[in-house]
């Protein structure tokens, strides 16, 4: 009997041991063969590697090296950082399972004083000190590739999680493409950054965070407006608020469009990024023209399109709130200022590689792009929603542009497109040949000059096209100031790096328009995965008919006032024998003022009513939000759990009355 109970003991226990092993064997194995098994439950897929990603990954042909760097004491300090240590490993271990071999990964604890460390340092990866010691730890990433080819990121940061994908991806398709394309760049605007600062080689970087982007995956060569010739191995010219140019220059990027040369094109009516440094004439005088379509009129009217030098548009729909004086400089207020423009995806493309994935788009006072007939194909991929209109741009030149009088007086008249593809068979804008270089008009030139200039003549009437030998390539855009900084990105300095917050895609177009006319367009769509935020329309709905009421009033009581101190300016004056001046008022007019002053509080409280309506029909809606946000899932859960209880109680009684026999008592 004893002997009995002792087998069944030890059964017993090879039993749960059979268990425990097979439940460690079990999690081993799933650890290994199901590591980056998962699902994505996310409205955006953000943890499944983009088609992009895999596009890059699976286009790579040589072994590429990736080593991560990161100090566990990092991790144990900082368990946030942690946190996202541990998502940086899972992503670099992805990227390595998806290379077939191609891509091999290293995860390195650089502790202080050895070789880890010193070659860290030498990748260009910074270390930060965590306590007073001095010792330093260590969060980056260095590639390389089979030719010694190195990139790294210095210090992953943690507000740029939402475009990791985007930027280890990059990392990759440089190491995989070390060649960059060549973009040659055409601008008055200080791009990549103040002659102050490219003077001193240790001086800060003030270059616009669009040009600094582009030059990880790009060759960038800024180019002589004067020039006369471009260079000939170009795979994209970019003309971003050009200044004047002479008409061999202009005569230079036609000739270069139709020969099949790709070129995008950004000019601006009125740029305010310009207008914030105005240039100065040699008298001292300040300019007042910040335009740039001008300068591209020959071209444009050749190709069949206008962009109207003296309008900008605005978007009463998407137009965003500035805080501005009113017309009596006595107070400040908030109005709803249509040429500040905030636009989301339906006022994109979403069919154009460069735009359809593209979510929130500021800017400010753009000019618009007019198709005449006969001209190039339009296909728009920016622009205003169909309450667009047009503004005289001598409204907003000048220091103080009339904000108010722009809010109340601009009518809405359709959608107006702000960039566009151009498209088919281009006519030269020379159809009598190339001008003649300056020197063979010059008389004061000598006779060797004017014989070189005569044969380069020459030369170009024997390249002379007429017409594209196939469909053009151009994208043209009526604005340059979504690309400055201050309108979609902010910029941090994190250990002497420039750490670039998108809050916008303004930066992402620019990019995908690089990405995509140079032919590498893998990278569009996974930088376009940065979720940004997504306000409450219909709340923005309220807020901006609520706004509109508020300003036709307040118009009314303006014009309502003025036309009373035009008629309190009419009263006859007395002078009494001391000189004084008095007013003489008559009953009538007594009773005129006090009929103005009647009227002037009933306004003005029909204003606060609407300011009240405004803000109760806000606050509704936000409550709604809210209670179906904090209250809405339980009541859920608590209904499917009185579902499942009268689900068990009608399954037992059915039981009951079929089997009587089985219920115990």
């Amino acid at each position: 009997m004893f002997g009995a109970k002792a087998r069944s003991g030890a059964l017993a226990a090879v039993f749960l041991l059979v268990i425990a092993v097979g439940f460690v064997a079990t999690v081993l194995l799933a650890n290994n063969a199901l590591k980056t098994a998962r699902v994505d439950l996310t409205d955006q897929g953000l943890f499944t590697l983009s088609p992009g990603t895999l596009n890059v990954i699976q286009s790579i042909d040589e072994p590429i090296t990736l080593r991560f760097y990161f100090s566990d004491r990092l991790a144990r300090e900082i368990p946030q950082i942690g946190i996202y240590g541990n998502r940086v490993q899972d992503m670099l271990e992805e990227f390595a399972a998806r290379g077939k071999g191609n891509i091999r990964l290293e995860v390195l604890d650089p502790l202080p004083f050895t070789d880890e460390e010193d070659r860290a340092v030498a990748f260009g990866l910074k270390g930060v000190p965590v306590d007073q010691t001095g010792e330093t730890v260590y969060f980056g990433l260095a590639g390389s590739n089979s030719t010694d080819y190195q990139l790294a990121i210095p210090f992953f940061d943690e507000q740029r999680e939402k475009f990791l994908e985007y930027d280890l991806a990059r990392m990759v398709y440089g190491l995989a493409n070390p060649d960059k394309p060549k973009v040659g760049v055409i601008t008055k605007l200080p791009l990549s950054g103040s002659q102050l600062a490219r003077g001193a080689p240790t001086g800060p970087d003030d270059s616009w965070m669009v040009w600094a982007q582009a030059q990880n995956l790009f060759d960038l060569e800024e180019i002589d407006p004067l020039t006369q010739k471009l260079p000939d191995d170009l795979q994209l010219l970019a003309l971003i608020h050009p200044p004047f140019m002479s008409d061999l220059a202009l005569y230079a990027i036609d000739q270069y469009v139709l020969n099949g040369g790709k070129l995008i094109v950004f000019v601006d009516p009125h740029s305010e990024a310009d207008a914030s440094r105005p240039p100065t004439s040699a008298s001292g005088a300040q300019q007042v023209d910040f335009g740039s379509t001008g300068n591209m009129q020959t071209l444009f009217d050749a190709w069949g399109v206008d962009v109207p030098a003296d309008d900008v548009v605005g978007d009463l729909k998407n137009g965003q709130k500035v805080r501005a004086p009113d017309e009596s400089r006595t107070r400040v207020q908030a109005v709803l200022y249509p040429l500040w423009m905030q636009l989301r995806n339906s006022d994109f493309s979403t069919t154009d590689i460069a735009t359809s994935q593209l979510e929130v788009f500021r800017i400010a006072s753009p000019g618009h792009i007019v198709a005449k007939e006969g001209g190039l194909t339009v296909e728009p991929l920016i622009g205003t929603s169909d309450q667009g209109g047009i503004v005289s741009v001598s409204r907003i030149q000048g220091r103080k542009p009339d904000i108010v009088g722009i809010a109340n007086d601009m009518k809405p008249d359709g959608v107006k497109v702000i960039s566009a593809r151009l498209t088919g068979t281009a006519r030269t804008a020379f159809p009598d040949g190339p001008p003649q270089p300056i020197d063979m008009k010059d008389d004061d030139a000598s006779a060797d000059k004017k014989a070189a200039a005569a044969a380069k003549w020459e030369e170009l009437k024997a390249k002379h096209l007429s017409a594209s030998k196939g469909s053009v390539a151009v994208v043209l855009t009526a604005d340059v100031d979504m690309l400055a900084d201050g309108l979609w990105v902010r910029v941090q300095d994190l250990f002497g790096q420039r750490i670039a917050m998108p809050t916008a895609s303004n930066g992402a177009f620019f990019q995908n328009l690089l990405e995509n006319m140079t032919g590498s367009s893998d990278l569009i769509g996974l930088r376009s995965r940065g979720g940004f935020q997504r306000p409450f329309t219909m709340i923005q709905e309220i807020e901006r008919g609520a706004e509109r009421a508020f300003r036709a009033k307040e118009q009314e009581l303006l014009t309502r006032l003025a036309e009373a101190e035009q008629k309190l300016g009419q009263v006859k004056q007395a002078t009494n024998a001391a000189g004084e001046t008095q007013l003489v008022l008559s009953d009538a007019q007594r009773a005129e003022i006090k009929s103005f002053q009647d009227e002037m509080l009933r306004v003005r409280k029909e204003l606060r009513d609407v300011q009240f309506a405004l803000r109760s029909d806000v606050e509704e809606l936000n409550g709604w939000i809210k209670a179906i946000n904090i209250a809405g899932m339980p009541l859920i859960v608590a209904f499917l759990a009185l579902v499942g209880a009268f689900a068990r109680s009608r399954a037992r009684k059915s039981f009951q009355a079929n089997f009587p026999g089985n219920v115990r008592a």
